[in-house]
Formats: structure tokens, sequence, C-alpha cells
């Protein structure tokens, strides 16, 4: 048969189902001379009790209701507490949690770890009875406990309850201080492993709203890194990872993969990192490219690394970052471009109809020459005008074009995909 608990119930009303179960049926049994406590109360103690068909099972539910009673204690007074030093505490605005939610504040004390002392050999006085229904002739059990609780543990259990509970908040602040300086992966790791419980264990919806939003942002942080590709020359690529525009570091290295070359290996490097490579069986006719892979929970980064070979066999070639500045004068968008430039050939020669593009409105096409001379590395500038400016294409990132070697042998064409730097200023 299941259970009929009594909790916590008035004096009056102890009574009334006491004197009711006397009427119905038959006490069979006792511990012991039956004690005044049971209707009486004090300022430094009180009792709970609990019918079951088993004994055991009434003494755990009295347990269960010994500690509820002093949860319910000590979140009534932690309210009282709030109420009468408004004035004098602060919690960041906090003050009417306890008040507003004083319901869910018992649910989170029950959880506190300081709690676990409760049992039921700290009991004053325990006292059972044993009845025979006169319906079945069925026994259930009378099971009642004295608890002791002065004013001074209560009040004791109380201070721990604000240590503890401020305690997990100054926890969250920290979390959210965090986010902001996020440099490593493992920390996004980190805050949500911390924010996780305290989502469970904040009772109010002002504090429990603000974790849930932070716990979205940390979960949300690893679909935000991007890879940010710097120099390149064949057999070696370097990037770095960014966050919100910040640089960030990740412990664990990418997978890689490719189709061409072999022996690939990223590390760390004052750079970033530093793809290497070989592509001494790689033909030019083949799609030669290297894909970096970051598997973060929840979502993947991936970057194809595209090269060519026929670099290798190139007079003169473009080579590390495109730096564009765009700026408007006069109504008219122009834009200063700088890249290095790096020759094989002792003689002279000449870059020029460099074309490339951004996006519709941001096509560059350089069609003049600009002399070079010998085996060095040298900057192509260039200026150019612009047909507008579109505020969709990323600061950084990779474009693909191409340009003009001219030598006393004639002019070759040559591709070109380099990682670009954009700039906007006005003038």
């Amino acid at each position: 048969m299941k259970p009929v608990i009594y909790l916590l119930l008035p004096l009056a009303a102890l009574f009334a189902a006491s004197v009711s179960l006397s009427a119905k049926d038959r006490l069979v049994e006792k511990s012991g001379r039956t004690p005044d406590w049971i209707m009486s109360a004090g300022k430094d103690r009180f009792s709970v009790f609990a019918q079951a068909d088993d004994m055991n099972l009434a003494r755990d539910k009295c347990l269960e209701d010994i500690k509820q009673y002093i949860v319910n204690s000590i979140a009534a007074n932690v309210v009282s507490v709030e109420h009468s030093t408004v004035d004098s505490r602060n919690y960041d605005g906090l003050e009417e949690i306890y008040t507003t939610y004083s319901s869910d504040l018992r649910t989170a004390a029950a959880k506190l770890p300081f709690l676990t002392g409760i049992s039921l050999s700290n009991a004053e006085e325990i006292y059972w009875e044993k009845y025979r229904r006169s319906s079945d002739k069925s026994h259930y059990y009378m099971y009642y406990v004295l608890y002791p609780f002065s004013r001074f543990e209560r009040d004791r259990l109380i201070r721990k309850f604000l240590d503890y509970d401020m305690e997990k908040y100054n926890t969250f602040l920290a979390a959210k201080d965090m986010y902001g300086r996020i440099s490593d992966v493992s920390q996004i790791d980190a805050g949500i492993r911390q924010l996780e419980p305290l989502l469970q264990y904040f009772f109010d919806g002002v504090r429990k709203k603000e974790t849930e939003t932070l716990l979205a942002a940390y979960r949300k942080a690893y679909s935000k890194i991007s890879l940010v590709p710097g120099r390149h020359e064949l057999g070696r690529f370097t990037y770095g990872l960014m966050l919100e525009g910040r640089d960030i570091t990740c412990s664990v290295m990418p997978s890689l993969r490719s189709e061409t070359a072999v022996a690939l290996v990223v590390a760390p490097s004052d750079a970033g990192y530093e793809l290497t490579y070989d592509y001494s069986l790689c033909y030019p006719s083949e799609d030669n490219y290297v894909l970096i892979t970051y598997r973060f929970p929840g979502v993947d980064l991936k970057y194809r690394y595209e090269f060519d070979v026929r670099e290798k066999e190139q007079k003169a070639m473009l080579t590390g970052v495109l730096d564009i500045l765009a700026y408007r004068r006069d109504s008219t968008w122009r834009a200063d471009v700088s890249v290095n430039v790096r020759s094989k050939t002792d003689g002279d020669f000449g870059i020029g109809d460099v074309n490339f593009s951004l996006g519709p409105s941001m096509r560059f096409n350089y069609g003049d020459t600009a002399p070079f001379s010998g085996r060095s590395s040298q900057i192509l500038r260039f200026t150019v005008d612009l047909e507008g400016a579109d505020a969709s294409v990323p600061s950084r990132g990779m474009v693909s074009g191409t340009a003009d070697v001219k030598t006393v042998k004639g002019t070759e064409r040559i591709t070109f995909t380099l990682p670009y730097r954009l700039e906007y200023r006005e003038l």
C-alpha cells in the first residue's frame, strides 16, 4: 500500500490525525511510553512524523522531513535577513531575489553541501507505534522524531548559505569577465564547465537568465573562431586563429588532408602556426591543396589552403600579404596596394596588368607596368580607382588573381593566391 506522509503539520492537525487513526484502527505495539513532545514544540527543537506500512520507510521519510524543515527554516529566514539588511548589503542589484523567488530558494537550499550532517543519530528522541487496520487487518507504523535545532544552529546555516550563494555568483562573474579575454580554446571549455552547474544551482530568474545567456555565448564561441591566413611560399604556410578580433591559441593540433602533398605537419610558430608540406610529387594539372580541420564541440573549423606548384618555375612571383588601404577622396574611392615581389632572374623585368577583386564593386586592375631588377625581394606598389566600397568584405582573407611578368624573352601570365589585409580610412 502506498505510504501516507504527514509533513510538518500544525499541532492541531497532528492531534486530529492521531485521534482519527486511534478511532478506526487498533494499537498493537509501541516502542515505549507515549512522549509528551508529540503535542508540543520548543524553540530549540521540532518534531516530525510519518506513516508507512514498513517501519524503515517511515523512518526514512522522517529523515527527509527533518531535512526539509531545516531547509524551509533557512530559506524563510534568508528572506527575513534580506528584508532587514537591504540597505547595508550589496548583491549587485539582486536584493529582492530571495523575496521574489523564496519557493525556488527552498529547492536550491536542499542542494547545499553543508546539510549532509543531518542524521537520525542526532535525534533527541524517537517513538513509534504499530497499528492494525480494522478494514483488512494489515499493519502500519506511526514513526515520530524529536530533533534539536537551535537558533544558533539556524543562524550558522543561514550565514553558510549566504556565503555559499555569493561564492557561486562570484564564480559566474569571473566566467563573464573571462569571456572577453579568452586567449586559448581551453578557456572556452573551462567556462562551459563552470557555468553548467551554476545554471542548475541558481534559483532566481535574474541570475539564471544571465547564466543561460553567458553559457550560450561560450558554446557559440567555437563557431566564431576563424583561421586567418598569413604568409605562404611553396612548402610553407603560416596562419593564426582569431576569436572576435582577438588572437587565440589551441593546444590541439588540426587534422590535415591532401590528395597530392605529403609530409604534412603543423606546429606553433611566432606568427601563430606554420604548415609545412612536401610538394615534390605534385603536378600543375592537379588540384593541389591542404585541408586544415579543427574539430571543436558541435562545429568543425575548415580551411582549404591551395598552392600552385608552377611558382617554382616562375621568373618572378607575388608573395607575402596583399596590403590594401581603401579611402575616399572627392567622392571617389581609391585603393593603395602593396605586395612583395620575389625574383629569380638577374636581369630587368616588370610586373603589370595585376587583376583581382574582393567583390562586385571592389575590382582591382593595375594596367601599368612597374620596373624591377635583379634577384631580390622587392615591393610592388600601385594605386587604382574603385567603383565603390563593400562593407561586407572581411578585413582579412584570401584572394586569387593574375599578373603579367615581362622580361626580354616575353610576357608570362602568372596566377597568385595570397592572404590580404584590407583597411578603410577617411581622407
